[in-house]
């Protein structure tokens, strides 16, 4: 019994190896970069087909049979749809072996091993692409990006008829603006278009598997104009707006314009055309405008101003504007004058002057009285301006001498840059 198994295992040991040395043989691509399989109209059985990616006129196609270990002879053939046969293409005797640069065609190997016939067929396609990337359309409105591709034409044929099989190349694009991926359309149109200069890519793929790109340059013709303003008028936390007159700094924050090409629009509030003309014209709130690139300018009259700017951008004979309004008002604070109930000259440092609190004035005067009347300080200007406050303020002296502590009458007549009258009597004391 012990002999009869060790037999059966023996042989069954032996078919396993024979099954395993038949399924070694095998005829394999090199390599390729995908894979499918044909659909003959007619011919029953059908044949995989490998594709390589390569250059044009380049063929990349290789093919690979092998035996289960032994020499064998490698007879192999390549199909002609002319004659629907196959003919002769090499022959070799070797364990494994290997054809290369193989044109376009549907190629046979046959070779004997172990009593046992083994043929293969397999069809190689070598493929190729050449994109083209161009700009079809460029205005200050749209960009129209544009693709063209010439690649290989992949066919096989019926190996019963010789009937031709087309395939669609199927290709498909990914367009790149920069490193950042953004559609999969062949010619896409772009609106609206950039304010920077990019490089457009695209890659085509097509079903062999082969990749190839192409890129164009974009030199963008359209701005971005923007701006921002600030003022050198020191801050006084009381009062949200500065004061007349107010030198506005203008800041140039657009994007692709050309240096020189800014026009700045200043225009009035409509309120103050009409108090300065007759009232009977049409209003017209223009007032206004600069060519600087970062302007500085000087509203010396109380009220509520709104600012445009136009940056220009010129590539070739396209010129492109954009247009940026502020979005709130510059307001110049209206007129105001403000005399302080008490002062104390005692030389601490802490209000020893009677400064005046004033806001866009035009004009002032300003004169304090002691309770006799007599002047004992004067001021007048009639282009008065902020910085000029020290200058009206009084230190509570007459010819370099203190006067004596107590009560002084002053009068205020001035005129504001809003055409207001501000006029004021009252009492100031004196404390040291």
């Amino acid at each position: 019994m012990r002999f009869l198994a060790f037999l059966v295992l023996l042989v069954w040991l032996t078919v396993f190896s024979s099954m395993e040395k038949l399924q070694a043989q095998s005829l394999a691509p090199g390599n390729a970069n995908k894979q499918e399989t044909t659909a003959y109209p007619t011919f029953p059985i059908n044949d995989p087909i490998y594709f390589f990616c390569t250059q044009q006129g380049v063929n990349a196609a290789s093919l690979t049979a092998k035996s289960a270990g032994t020499t064998v002879s490698f007879l192999w053939e390549k199909y002609d749809p002319q004659t629907l046969k196959f003919q002769i293409f090499s022959n070799e005797a070797a364990p494994v072996s290997t054809i290369s640069n193989l044109t376009d065609g549907c190629y046979r190997v046959t070779f004997a091993e172990s009593g046992q016939s083994f043929q293969y067929r397999a069809w190689v396609m070598n493929g190729w692409l050449a994109p083209v990337a161009a700009i079809s359309q460029s205005t200050c409105t749209v960009l129209k990006l544009t693709s063209a591709v010439t690649g290989a034409s992949y066919q096989y044929f019926d190996l019963t008829t010789g009937k031709p099989v087309q395939l669609n190349p199927d290709y498909k694009y990914r367009w790149y603006s920069g490193a950042t991926y953004f559609t999969a359309l062949q010619n896409p149109t772009i609106a609206p278009p950039p304010s920077k200069n990019i490089v457009y890519k695209v890659e085509v793929t097509d079903r062999s598997g082969c990749m190839r790109s192409s890129q164009v340059d974009y030199t963008s013709p359209v701005p971005i104009a923007n701006f921002s303003w600030s003022t050198p008028q020191q801050n006084d936390p009381q009062y949200v707006f500065p004061q007349a007159p107010a030198n506005i700094d203008f800041k140039n924050l657009s994007e692709n314009s050309d240096p020189g090409k800014y026009e700045w629009y200043l225009f009035k509030e409509k309120e103050i055309l009409a108090a300065m003309g007759s009232g009977t014209a049409a209003i017209d709130s223009f007032q206004d405008v600069l060519y600087d690139e970062n302007p500085l300018y000087t509203y010396y009259l109380s009220g509520k101003y709104k600012v445009k700017l136009v940056a220009s951008k010129t590539v070739q004979s396209l010129t492109c504007r954009d247009t940026f309004y502020l979005p709130d008002y510059i307001i110049v604070d209206t007129s105001l004058v403000k005399v302080a109930p008490v002062f104390t000259p005692n030389g601490d440092g802490v209000n020893d002057k009677l400064i005046l609190k004033t806001r866009s004035l035009e004009t002032l005067s300003f004169t304090v009285l002691n309770r006799w009347g007599k002047v004992v300080h004067q001021f007048s200007s009639n282009n008065y301006i902020p910085d000029e406050s020290e200058f009206a303020a009084w230190d509570g002296t007459v010819n370099g001498k203190l006067c004596a502590p107590g009560v002084y009458f002053y009068v205020v007549d001035a005129r504001g840059r809003d055409g207001e009258r501000r006029r004021s009597k009252g009492f100031v004391e004196m404390i040291w």
